[in-house]
């Protein structure tokens, strides 16, 4: 049996401003939205948790997001709870 195929949106500059492709404005963001039924907050709160899974680095997820280091490590400990007995910004 194979695998579940999963369906990933990514943005990036090329893939945004590609001249082959259609532009991307918030009518096609809402039509995305509309057809998951999940808000943009959910899609990028989604997105953090799942790179502190890959990663599991604050300082990455601050550098990438643009988020404080209190919220980058409640991610990570979010997502590897057995790894955090000791908050690093209280030590």
């Amino acid at each position: 049996m194979a695998p579940e195929r999963q369906s990933h949106l990514i943005v990036s500059p090329l893939t945004a401003l590609h001249i082959e492709r259609p532009a991307v404005g918030i009518a096609n963001f809402s039509s995305l939205r509309d057809r998951i039924g999940i808000n943009f907050t959910q899609l990028r709160q989604d997105r953090l948790r799942d790179e502190a899974r890959e990663a599991a680095d604050p300082v990455r997820l601050m550098r990438l997001f643009g988020i404080t280091s209190h919220t980058a490590i409640h991610y990570v400990r979010t997502a590897y709870p057995e790894r955090s007995t000791i908050d690093p910004t209280q030590a």
